[in-house]
């Protein structure tokens, strides 16, 4: 069953808004830069795609705040059993555990949506890697078809914190350059930070209630590899299985699908297993890929709620906007990678997230077309 995206609110490292995110994904630009937030002298990088806002305490609460407030303010939000509220995060709070000693980092910033938006339904907090709000939105869609609830309040949410940096490093899968998803010279990824809020509801909901769809999700699946604790499987066997799953769960096929929004990381081993997973979907031809973390880092567990909305407003664009720092494709990939801007009418996409452990989400994206 469809579900309608009503409302969505985002900040990433282009600033507060959908608008400052989508000029700067247009144009090809990249939020990653000289890292503020902490130091990094002595670690493979010292670059990171930073939310370029001030907050007050905890960085996560700060940005969520803010992501919430333009998705949420313009409703009155009366309580409701039939509202929940589903986040997505790998650390959450993670000072919160660090220097406070509190035992969940989930716990303040699930109780601060469900208090905005007086939330009597299920609230819950998601981890699932980076594919955290992926899933959180996969389980609010099971709510919603499942005549749970009527409407669901999502997020996703990351904030750049130095012992999870210094874990990429130890990893030696951080750039010391700007991220460059598939290109021959990639060097790994640039970590991100950001929030983002949705809005879904029931198409019966929606329209009672008047609410215009921005958008619509057909379809979700999720699958395991059980490859590795931090490496895909190398021909992408659990996320072409999350991909069939959306397409299963919405009767479509791969025909129906007019762009493939890649994790695209810009590790030599994601881009690879993309690049043999998209070949084994989609056949030789295959279909144009996008990317967003060259632009806006890689924010983990928010990641795929940011790509969602990035994507639907080059959809609503009508547009194929390019993969940033892709300037030569890795010739042993055999993708069709989107460099500059193309026009492009197709309504649907399919986005992919992938995280360690091996855990894969997918999900199917269509613009509204009234």
């Amino acid at each position: 069953m469809p579900v309608a995206i009503t409302s969505y609110g985002i900040v990433s490292a282009h600033g507060q808004g959908l608008q400052a995110l989508a000029s700067e994904l247009r144009a090809g630009r990249t939020g990653v830069r000289k890292l503020t937030a902490f130091p990094a002298e002595g670690l493979c990088s010292d670059l990171a795609a930073q939310v370029p806002v001030e907050t007050k305490g905890d960085r996560a609460l700060g940005l969520l705040k803010l992501a919430a407030e333009e998705a949420l303010g313009w409703r009155e939000w009366a309580p409701s059993p039939r509202r929940a509220v589903l986040l997505g995060s790998t650390k959450g709070s993670l000072p919160r555990v660090l220097d406070q000693g509190e035992v969940d980092p989930f716990a303040h910033l699930t109780a601060f949506l469900a208090e905005r938006v007086r939330a009597r339904g299920p609230v819950r907090a998601i981890g699932a890697a980076c594919a955290s709000s992926s899933a959180a939105i996969g389980a609010a869609l099971q709510l919603i078809d499942a005549g749970v609830v009527d409407e669901a309040v999502v997020a996703g949410v990351e904030a750049l914190h130095p012992f999870v940096y210094a874990g990429f490093h130890a990893l030696k899968a951080m750039s010391a350059k700007p991220a460059a998803p598939f290109d021959a010279n990639r060097m790994g990824l640039s970590m991100g930070e950001g929030a983002a809020v949705l809005v879904l509801e029931s198409a019966g909901s929606a329209a009672a209630n008047r609410r215009k769809p921005l958008g619509w999700i057909d379809g979700f699946g999720a699958a395991s590899d059980a490859n590795d604790q931090t490496a895909p499987h190398p021909e992408g066997d659990g996320l072409l299985r999350a991909c069939q799953a959306a397409l299963k769960s919405s009767q479509l096929t791969v025909k129906d699908i007019g762009r493939y929004h890649a994790h695209g990381t810009a590790t030599v081993q994601n881009d690879a297993m993309e690049a043999a997973m998209c070949a084994r979907l989609f056949g030789p031809k295959g279909i144009p890929v996008c990317a967003s973390k060259g632009s806006i880092g890689h924010t983990l567990g928010a990641a795929g709620v940011l790509d969602l909305i990035g994507c639907l407003a080059a959809l609503d664009a009508r547009e194929l906007w390019p993969i940033v720092g892709l300037d030569r494709l890795d010739p042993k990939l055999s993708i069709d990678p989107v460099t500059v801007i193309r026009q492009h009418e197709a309504p649907r996409a399919l986005i992919a997230t992938a995280g360690f452990g091996g855990i894969n989400a997918a999900l199917l994206v269509r613009r509204h077309d009234p």
